[in-house]
């Protein structure tokens, strides 16, 4: 073994007569038997997630060029140790895809129902963009934020102004409280299907938010709907009374925070008579007590409810089969403020609440049951809060680490729980098909979290007759069954979430099914061909429609337009499982067999026609062809009368053809679904699926990007269906083109009004600092009347190794092809050079594509 210092790749143009070739040129050319690099993972400082890291790069060229690839230490420390015993080189079996001694579980994403995100009105604290920043951090992708801010949420005005905060910050997705005053006991219960609950003050707390009598209490808990929930502050006897108080007026009550022995009893006594009583408890409760203040700092142990004894705190455990909900409290103030001479109560406690419960459960005190039932089945039927599609959170359960104030998202920058050796940490976090976090890194946007109560209708006004109670025959039915029956019924399961088995779950973590990541988007686990004819089969016109999916069997593809989120997610997951099993050499050949695609392409084309025939071929269907020079249409054929013979021997066409609309036109006289494959300047909607597609594989997520779009932008249809399939994400795009040849005046006016930043620059060399994606297109010579107009736009913006040190280590350049000079071929050996790979992918989704518009018939399985 020989240590040698050696750079990745060339760091400027003239660094070429080195010593030492680079890196990246032994890996591009496999000059290399075996690869060992070790990810940074837990060293002190943050982590890394960037996905354009050296390290990374090294990894990636690795798998792409099938050079056997060790990751683990430990299995590297045995590696070394057995070639220095036995004295000779490794034996490599490299038909094994991956094995790792990493225990990666799938759990659904969890539910936080008691969070502070102190805006309005203390926005140095936390506000909707760290807090819920810090949220995904810890693995919950939802929030449910309390009414105590400044001013406190009461009424309608106040409401709609902390819906608006939200809208505009929140990262994951929310909920939103109401909170009960002296005053509004009148009016406050209109609000009640737009929030999530309505929060009762019963005890001193941080805020101005507490009833000032009994009196107060009766009137919300008779006017609140028994349909929606009501939470309440509540400590020893104010427990006690508002526990018998709800029991009287009928109606379910939910406490907060439990703390104390003679709190938890008492509610084991409330459940065990029938009445209808749930509670939470906070993890500073259950792994905090009195024995930590002088380690705190009497100011820094500061909470609401206090720190409990050890006695209550083992009180909790004893009765956890009690206890309904795990939940945060989270409550951050500055340590300026905590360390002041009158500290204000409350943790931040979003980020540490998982890797405490997952300790708990390497100790055996808890199951990964427990986590799942009480942080998300049971938040769920309590508060009646929707599923969240496509969701999930990866977690690793064998890494040790030490929680870390330097790595907090939350602006408290601090926890109770600083130094804590844990074991099992969030690996990453999936929300409605979008990567959220990944290793210490959050990657979407504020503004990207959704209110789950936004589509619920506003309550009819009821009639009030004196002190008559509200007609509420459908009160709470999944509160009471939770309440009676002392267990939940599991949530249902999303089509496309594993999670860990609930039927084996057990006290040891070994229990749950785990998955090797091996990209950063979700994906199918369908590991046979039957799996993908019953999945394909779902999405059919001729079997019952999954929930999930959007059918597109026998429909035309002839826009972007047609693809909303949940098809794009649907469509990409095929795609990644598609790809997977080709590149496993597993075959897919008979989910499309007997099936015939027509290629009709009137125009030339190499990538679009060749990856649309290999995509039905390896599904194991045929193709027939037809264009311009050796059909009819030298006869003098329309192309109406072209596709109405073709449509009677294919059963899916794809047509390519350069009038602006013609596909349009085709679909108009077709019986069979017809796929867009360009029609002049207008659209390409599956180059910009792929290229979609594309970015997602390479960086790992769409949204937060910037991309730079260079070259001929008004004639470019890739362009054009890219940018308008763009207003699906949150992305800035950028404009870089010749005089003359700047994208449409309809389509950004287009994407202005979908909310899409715009940005146009004179040079590449202005853009490229802020660009993640650099998409270069070619000038379209056939699209110019004249040789010397086209020469004249043509050599303007050229990629090559020098322009590219300007660019971010993380840019990745894709281009459409065919190229013609705008991107040197020395470039073709940077690893971010994406664009071959970029057409490879196009024939996954193609595939995907095609087996979703064709379908899986009954008769094929």
């Amino acid at each position: 073994v020989e240590s040698v210092q050696w750079t990745f790749d060339k760091t400027t143009p003239d660094d070429i007569n080195g010593e030492l070739r680079h890196l990246a040129e032994f890996l591009a050319t496999k000059q290399f038997d075996l690869v060992i690099n070790l990810p940074m993972r837990g060293g002190g400082i943050r982590r890394v997630s960037s996905f354009m890291t050296h390290g990374y790069r090294t990894r990636r060229l690795a798998v792409d060029y099938s050079i056997p690839l060790v990751t683990d230490v430990k299995c590297t420390k045995l590696l070394v140790e057995s070639m220095r015993v036995t004295g000779r080189n490794p034996l490599m079996k490299t038909h094994t895809d991956c094995m790792t001694s990493r225990r990666i579980i799938k759990l659904p994403g969890f539910i936080d129902v008691h969070v502070h995100l102190r805006e309005p009105g203390a926005t140095h604290k936390e506000d909707f963009a760290s807090g819920t920043a810090a949220a995904l951090a810890g693995g919950v992708t939802m929030v449910c934020a309390m009414p105590n801010t400044n001013p406190s949420i009461v009424d309608r005005e106040t409401f709609n102004q902390f819906r608006e905060l939200a809208r505009a910050g929140a990262r994951c997705d929310y909920a939103l409280y109401v909170g009960a005053s002296d005053t509004n006991w009148e009016n406050v219960w209109e609000l009640a299907s737009q929030a999530c609950g309505l929060k009762m003050y019963l005890n001193d707390t941080f805020g101005t938010l507490r009833l000032s009598d009994m009196a107060s209490w009766q009137r919300h808990l008779s006017r609140w709907p028994k349909r929606a929930p009501i939470v309440c502050h509540a400590e020893r006897q104010s427990m006690a009374a508002v526990i018998l108080l709800a029991h009287l007026l009928e109606r379910p009550v939910h406490i907060c925070h439990v703390a104390r022995k003679e709190e938890i009893q008492l509610i084991r006594a409330a459940k065990e008579k029938g009445l209808r009583v749930t509670c939470e408890v906070c993890p500073h409760h259950l792994f905090l007590s009195t024995r930590d203040v002088e380690r705190l700092g009497v100011g820094m142990a500061e909470v609401r409810p206090l720190l409990c004894s050890p006695e209550d705190q083992e009180a909790l455990w004893e009765h956890m089969e009690y206890i309904d909900v795990f939940a945060t409290d989270h409550a951050p103030h500055t340590l300026a403020e905590k360390q002041s001479e009158r500290p204000p109560p409350g943790f931040p406690g979003l980020e540490t609440i998982l890797p405490m419960l997952l300790q708990a459960v390497r100790e055996g005190r808890l199951t990964l049951e427990d986590i799942k039932r009480k942080f998300h089945r049971n938040p769920r039927n309590i508060f009646n809060l929707p599923e969240q599609p496509q969701t999930y959170v990866e977690i690793d359960l064998d890494e040790e680490w030490t929680i870390n104030n330097a790595e907090l998202k939350t602006k408290a920058q601090w926890t109770p729980f600083n130094g804590t050796k844990v074991t099992g940490r969030v690996h990453r976090v999936v929300l409605r098909g979008e990567v959220a976090y990944i290793d210490g890194e959050v990657l979407v946007q504020p503004g990207f979290g959704q209110n789950v109560r936004s589509k619920m209708p506003l309550p009819q006004k009821l009639e009030m007759e004196g002190s008559e109670l509200p007609s509420d025959m459908d009160a709470n039915d999944t509160f009471a069954r939770l309440l009676t029956e002392g267990t939940s019924t599991p949530a249902p399961r999303a089509a496309t979430v594993h999670f860990v088995d609930e039927a084996n779950a057990s006290t040891s973590p070994a229990a749950g099914s785990f998955l090797r990541p091996v990209s950063p988007s979700p994906r199918l686990r369908l590991d046979s061909n039957t799996a993908l004819k019953d999945y394909l089969q779902k999405s059919s016109a001729l079997s019952e429609p999954n929930p999930v999916t959007h059918c597109l069997v026998g429909k035309h593809i002839l826009s972007v337009d047609i693809f909303d989120k949940e098809r794009l997610n649907d469509l990409f997951n095929l795609a990644q499982l598609l790809k997977s099993r080709v590149t496993k050499d597993r075959p897919v050949d008979d989910l499309l067999r007997g099936k015939i695609m027509a290629s009709i392409f009137y125009e030339v084309s190499t990538r679009t026609q060749c990856s649309f025939s290999a995509a039905m071929q390896r599904l194991g269907g045929h193709v027939i062809t037809m264009d311009q020079v050796t059909s009819s249409v030298k006869k003098g054929e329309t192309l109406e009368d072209s596709i109405k013979v073709m449509a009677s021997y294919a059963d899916v066409m794809v047509l390519r053809h350069p009038e602006p609309g013609a596909v349009s036109r085709a679909a108009s006289f077709s019986r069979k679904p017809l796929i867009n494959a360009g029609d002049g300047v207008g659209e390409h909607p599956t180059q910009a699926l792929l290229d979609v597609f594309t970015i997602r594989e390479e960086i790992g997520t769409v949204n937060g990007l910037t991309i730079t779009m260079v070259g001929d932008l008004k004639n470019g249809r890739t362009v054009h269906s890219l940018a308008r399939l763009l207003t699906l994400y949150n992305v800035t795009l950028q404009y870089v083109a010749p005089y003359g040849l700047g994208m449409p005046e309809g389509i950004m006016r287009y994407l202005h009004q979908r909310g899409i930043n715009q940005v146009t620059f004179d040079t590449i060399e202005q853009a490229l600092p802020t660009t993640d994606v650099l998409y270069m297109t070619r000038i379209q010579r056939e699209r110019f009347q004249s040789e010397e107009e086209y020469q004249r736009c043509c050599g303007h913006f050229i990629v090559t190794p020098k322009l590219m040190t300007r660019a971010n280590k993380r840019t990745i350049v894709l281009h459409p092809l065919p190229r013609v000079e705008e991107i040197s071929r020395d470039f073709d050996s940077d690893p971010r050079a994406a664009y071959f790979r970029q057409a490879e992918y196009g024939m996954y989704i193609r595939m995907a594509l095609l087996a979703m518009v064709v379908g899986c018939r009954s008769t094929a399985l």
